[in-house]
């Protein structure tokens, strides 16, 4: 009776794994038999489409972004294949450059196989935004036209989404609408903003942006003095506030050793200097006060402690006992100098052989006996004289003459 058993239970295992594969090889059929899916993704709106998501009705977990690294940009198709599937009826989730979403629940693809997203009926308005500056253009807004100031949240989304407009280049704007009175507002690189207000897109198709609408900041000059050990190469100045050092303001020349440019900064009084030698080594100060210091020495150490070179007044001594001090501001050197008392006569040149040359001082003798008013006489190489009577020769002070 075992062997019979035996075999039975043998016929019965067969007839299950019969049976397993019989359902295996039924659902491969059917998966077989699924027609290929496909749908195309209508973008009518202004913002690019970022994101599309299909998913079983209700589901919580969205699955993956069947876009992929693709987008569907204004006005353009996307045909987008979903391979072999049975279902007809899925949750959509279209997600724009702004975030906003346009959730659709339970569409049957089967017969709906093209979704559209905006209105295609509206026009399209098409117009040229041109960079007409020398920075890019790194953000730009378009809302209706109102008189009254916006917060920046207000002004929707950028236009140009991933992309710049760099210097000198354009960019169409395109947008479905019927208005035609417009706001914009360019960004630039350097964070600076040009609003222009009330533009009618319908008659005016190409707006330039000049940074000629950027209300103009203070202008500050520093001087920089080289007293370094080397030439320098490049020289860069910018507002601290700035996220970069802007262009060499030296250009094509250098400053060597010994000289000075004179550089003009807008915006507030505290700036980032750098400089850059031949070899390649740089030195930077930050958060310079150049309200405060206009004058900058660049010179071993000066990173770390500003240099001062403003000239420091001499410490003249008096004149010796006996002498006065004469200084000749005149245009023409001294040839002769003549002091006597009061009411006398001039008697003996005191220069005697010596000349007084223009800008320079000397200390010439004094009356004898110690007297100190004098009648003083001054004649310039020309034969101009110029007389100053009653002087206090004692009084320690330079006398100067014109």
């Amino acid at each position: 009776m075992r062997p019979i058993r035996a075999l039975r239970g043998a016929f019965a295992l067969m007839a299950i794994g019969l049976a397993l594969a019989g359902g295996a090889a039924a659902q491969q059929a059917q998966q077989q038999q699924a027609p290929m899916r496909e749908i195309t993704l209508q973008n009518e709106t202004d913002l690019v489409l970022q994101n599309f998501y299909l998913f079983t009705p209700n589901a919580q977990d969205r699955g993956q972004d069947r876009l992929g690294r693709d987008t569907v940009p204004q006005g353009a198709t996307f045909r987008l294949r979903l391979g072999r599937i049975q279902n007809c009826t899925w949750d959509t989730v279209a997600i724009f450059q702004d975030g906003s979403e346009d959730i659709r629940r339970r569409v049957d693809i089967c017969r709906t196989q093209r979704l559209v997203y905006g209105d295609p009926a509206l026009p399209t308005l098409e117009t040229e935004i041109a960079n007409r500056s020398d920075i890019v253009l790194r953000e730009l807004y378009a809302a209706p036209a109102r008189p009254e100031p916006r917060a920046p949240e207000a002004w929707g989304p950028d236009r140009l989404g991933a992309g710049v407009i760099d210097a000198n280049a354009s960019f169409r704007l395109r947008m479905r609408t019927r208005d035609c009175a417009f706001d914009l507002r360019a960004v630039y690189a350097d964070d600076r903003e040009e609003v222009k207000q009330g533009l009618d897109l319908c008659a005016n198709r190409t707006v330039a942006f000049d940074r000629s609408g950027i209300p103009r900041p203070p202008t500050h000059s520093v001087a920089l003095v080289n007293r370094h050990l080397a030439t320098v190469q490049e020289v860069y100045v910018s507002p601290s506030s700035d996220s970069d050092w802007g262009p060499d303001r030296l250009g094509a020349a250098t400053l060597p050793q010994g000289q000075e440019t004179v550089v003009q900064v807008e915006g507030g009084c505290e700036a980032d200097i750098r400089i850059v030698f031949p070899n390649g080594g740089a030195e930077e100060a930050r958060e310079v006060n150049i309200c405060d210091q206009p004058r900058i020495v660049i010179a071993p150490g000066w990173v770390v402690q500003r240099i001062e070179e403003t000239p420091v007044p001499a410490t003249t001594p008096v004149p010796s006992p006996g002498s006065f001090r004469l200084r000749n501001a005149g245009p023409l050197p001294v040839v002769e100098v003549y002091a006597a008392p009061p009411g006398a006569p001039r008697g003996a040149d005191r220069l005697g052989a010596d000349v007084l040359p223009v800008g320079d001082a000397m200390d010439l003798p004094g009356l004898e006996g110690g007297a100190c008013a004098a009648d003083l006489v001054v004649v310039f190489r020309d034969g101009r004289e110029v007389s100053r009577p009653g002087v206090d020769l004692c009084r320690g002070e330079e006398i100067e003459v014109r």
